[in-house]
């Protein structure tokens, strides 16, 4: 199974702003109808397990958002009262504020932008939200920002029944 890009600026997301102090969503991930994603939480690059995620994530003035902004990736289902973790929380994001975007997919620093799942796959159907959260005491501005999910740990396909 070949893999899917999914992005900020993809169709299927929505970038949001950040309440401060909070753990809030900044990207909803909406897959397109009849379809589910598969987030995989290894692929063959790098040495540890995780999901890797690429990124800037910037204020409106340019600057890197605090380094101990936490990140997390939540779904929320149809029957769920609250989004439910499907990682563990980043407590902080030294290394996405370090690395450049290109750098950050390079073998040798791909391991420091992988979130753990907390299973070996998450399936995200059509009715269902995946969302990126930070916690962060400055807001993300998407003008300046940018977040790429690597095309080999995300695989598109069709809902079955």
């Amino acid at each position: 199974m070949s893999g899917t890009t999914v992005s900020h600026v993809s169709d299927i997301a929505t970038q949001q702003t950040n309440t401060t102090g909070q753990m809030t969503s900044v990207l909803d991930i909406d897959p397109s109808s009849g379809t589910m994603l598969r987030l995989l939480n290894a692929i063959a690059k790098g040495q540890e397990v995780g999901f890797p995620i690429y990124g800037k994530f910037q204020d409106g003035a340019g600057d890197d958002l605090p380094t101990d902004t936490e990140l997390i990736l939540l779904v929320t289902r149809p029957t769920d009262d609250q989004p439910i973790p499907v990682s563990v929380k980043e407590t902080n994001i030294q290394a996405w504020n370090n690395l450049t975007v290109a750098d950050q997919q390079n073998e040798q620093n791909i391991d420091a932008v992988k979130i753990e799942l907390k299973a070996d796959l998450v399936n995200v159907r059509d009715i269902d939200q995946l969302q990126v959260a930070i916690n962060s005491s400055t807001a993300i501005d998407w003008s300046n920002s940018e977040l790429y999910f690597d095309r080999n740990a995300v695989e598109k396909l069709p809902l079955q029944g």
